[in-house]
């Protein structure tokens, strides 16, 4: 039988990735529920304290020297921009990060701190003719999501966690253009074949994800969230694809569960988390996974309970709002 997407090595990815991004901790966590073990894929303690990190270096480090030369450039409201700019400081080239003025400020001056040269546009919307401009003029669009490269860093997260726990039996991921859950699905299919069932966890906001593999293609819904990181304008087409053969289902939070979450994961486990990366972890604590699993669970106790993991994506929160999380009682 013909390899499933060959154009995406994602074990190549993860040799080229070795010695530059970290293995990150695959922490236990009380999921609230005696029937589901929990453990946290903690790349909120990634490099730039984002997953983002590794789909970043991938690409760059398969640059030619003609693209190293003219340089590199991508769209992103801030984990994707912090990590091609970390990733290009890193390869010796110049980075222009185009970003919304709405972005978290703290996010924009991280980019700015690697090195990067940083365009503010109105709102994301504009960011794609903004980018536009600087492909057309030699850049090397760096894709936050839509591109097997990206595909395949994203995905070096899902043989990390099998290997650190053989056993998992589901896989959460927060979801926003789908590059994540879509790398981590197809690393599970190459390696347990499709016995590990992979979820993405989605604003109910902005269902990008779950619109386009009902699709097929690239849908563009209005967004109505405020869980930033999670929200671009469709998923691309590389992610619908993977994720409509790999992708067991996509689960739609409000923003309440996930700001909840995170709180959570702030407060009880001490983590610097971001909203959006709370969302896969949300799925548990707001009880929305245990009714949407009933069949999963329904022989399940607290000696044979189902081992679940949720990728904690990111840990790059504005601090003001940290701040308030932090200050609740």
């Amino acid at each position: 039988m013909p390899a499933l997407f060959p154009e995406i090595d994602i074990a190549a990815a993860e040799a080229r990735l070795r010695g530059v991004v970290r293995e990150t901790p695959l922490a236990p966590f009380p999921s609230g529920d005696a029937r589901i073990e929990l453990r946290l894929k903690l790349e909120c303690l990634q490099e730039v304290n984002a997953f983002k990190a590794r789909g970043a270096w991938n690409q760059v480090a398969q640059l030619t020297p003609v693209q190293k030369a003219d340089g590199v450039v991508c769209s992103s409201s801030g984990n994707h921009g912090q990590a091609l700019a970390w990733a290009a400081k890193r390869a010796g080239i110049h980075a222009v990060i185009v970003m919304p003025a709405n972005a978290y400020p703290n996010k924009i001056e991280a980019c700015r701190a690697h090195g990067a040269e940083v365009v503010l546009v109105p709102t994301r919307a504009d960011c794609d003719e903004e980018v536009a401009r600087h492909v057309a003029a030699g850049r090397t669009l760096v894709h936050p999501y839509d591109a097997a490269r990206t595909i395949e860093g994203a995905g070096t997260t899902g043989l990390e966690l099998a290997r650190q726990w053989p056993e998992v039996e589901v896989v959460l991921v927060p979801v926003g253009g789908g590059g994540l859950v879509s790398g981590i699905a197809l690393a599970f299919a190459r390696v347990h074949g499709y016995r590990t069932k992979v979820i993405g966890v989605e604003p109910a906001g902005a269902p990008t994800l779950s619109l386009g593999m009902k699709a097929g293609t690239p849908v563009t819904p209005k967004i109505d969230t405020q869980v930033q990181g999670l929200c671009p304008p469709a998923s691309g087409q590389w992610n619908i694809d993977v994720a409509r053969a790999c992708v067991d289902s996509v689960m739609l939070l409000d923003d309440t569960a996930i700001f909840a979450a995170q709180a959570q994961l702030v407060n009880d486990g001490g983590w610097t988390v971001e909203p959006a990366g709370a969302a896969a972890a949300a799925a548990v604590f707001s009880g929305r996974f245990a009714l949407e699993s009933a069949k999963l669970l329904a022989s399940r106790t607290a000696s044979n309970p189902l081992r679940v993991a949720a990728v904690v994506s990111g840990g790059n929160p504005d601090p003001a709002q940290l701040a308030a999380v932090r200050a609740r009682p």
